[in-house]
């Protein structure tokens, strides 16, 4: 039994989105979020899309201490 606020509206949709941190799944692709706006992906599966991501971020990483 799910229980909600009496102010919220019903919504009796299936939601086909599924939300981590940056990343997020949509109808069974995954994406992630970058900071300055824009997505990357579609990715096959929440690993793929994570192992892409965690290599983006070391990327950037070393990018910010050659600066």
């Amino acid at each position: 039994m799910s229980q909600h606020r009496s102010n919220e509206k019903m919504d009796n949709r299936p939601n086909h989105t599924q939300r981590t941190s940056r990343g997020y799944e949509i109808n069974g692709q995954w994406y992630f979020e970058l900071r300055g706006g824009g997505q990357k992906g579609p990715y096959d599966n929440e690993l793929a899309m994570q192992a892409d991501l965690n290599e983006f971020i070391h990327l950037h990483e070393q990018m910010d201490q050659q600066n």
